[in-house]
């Protein structure tokens, strides 16, 4: 049996949102749901494959327009630059979907 080396650096949290996705400076964008996030990256459901490497824009769907105060993840971003590090077809029924690992990039300041 195979072992999975974990690469992560920063321990992740189950959390459940819609967020949407597009191409980086493209349109459109596309729905998805989140499985996990940490600080330094999200796991979510996708109805598309993505290649590893592509850059994306992430934007939750449930953002609070000052950012405090709405129950969201501290680690899930209501916006932000993202690479995809790994695609996976997952069994969702009789759809077929993408369970897609994303880095974020760090923010500049």
């Amino acid at each position: 049996m195979k072992v999975v080396e974990e690469k992560r650096h920063a321990e992740r949290r189950r959390h459940v949102a819609p967020i949407s996705f597009s191409y980086f400076n493209k349109e459109p964008c596309f729905d998805a749901q989140t499985f996990n996030c940490s600080s330094g990256g999200m796991c979510f459901k996708s109805k598309f494959f993505l290649k590893p490497g592509t850059i994306v824009c992430i934007r939750s769907k449930n953002s609070n327009p000052n950012g405090f105060g709405n129950g969201v993840v501290e680690e899930l971003r209501s916006m932000t630059l993202a690479e995809v590090k790994w695609c996976r077809e997952i069994h969702d029924g009789d759809v077929s979907a993408y369970g897609v690992g994303v880095n974020y990039f760090p923010p500049v300041y």
